[in-house]
């Protein structure tokens, strides 16, 4: 397997306060936040190898730099119809808690500044749904973002990290 060039690194260094740094990625012609202290890095498309007995939206795995990581189809995963990957279809690698995954995205689309004021958090009893992604929406330059909780997506991939032993 062939390595490929990063897209883009979050540096945590800047002036900004690291806990309100959001990247910016579009599914399905809407935008989503994920907080950047989640974010290690943002590949391009590498080969994906298919491991049996997962869930459909968990597209298999990549060997990045020697190390094994699951990769989820962000569509699939939130039931959104699956589309063929393109040139902008990029794999954000985040981190939580020692649990590394991928997650395929349509495009990446900026890094910017959400302060916790900024977010309107949802009311939606999570009990009510399988999972609740979405724990906040904010508007920016009257554009919406809706933001992720990386813990509920990082406890998807929990079990199956285990699953999967090299």
């Amino acid at each position: 397997m062939s390595e490929t060039t990063e897209v883009l690194e979050i540096d945590n260094t800047e002036d900004n306060k690291v806990d309100d740094l959001y990247m910016v990625f579009i599914i399905d012609n809407k935008k989503y936040a994920l907080s950047s202290k989640y974010v290690i890095e943002i590949i391009e498309m590498l080969p994906i190898t298919k491991v049996p007995f997962i869930p459909d939206y968990i597209k298999g795995i990549i060997n990045l730099r020697s190390t094994i990581i699951p990769v989820m189809d962000t569509r699939m995963r939130f039931k959104m119809e699956e589309i063929e990957y393109n040139e902008r279809t990029c794999i954000v690698i985040i981190e939580n808690n020692d649990n590394k995954i991928g997650l395929i995205v349509d495009a990446v689309n900026e890094v910017i500044n959400i302060s916790d004021s900024q977010i309107m958090k949802t009311t939606s009893n999570r009990k009510e749904y399988d999972q609740n992604f979405i724990k906040g929406v904010s508007e920016i330059n009257k554009e919406v973002q809706f933001i992720l909780d990386c813990e509920e997506l990082i406890s998807i991939e929990g079990g199956i990290n285990k699953e999967i032993v090299m």
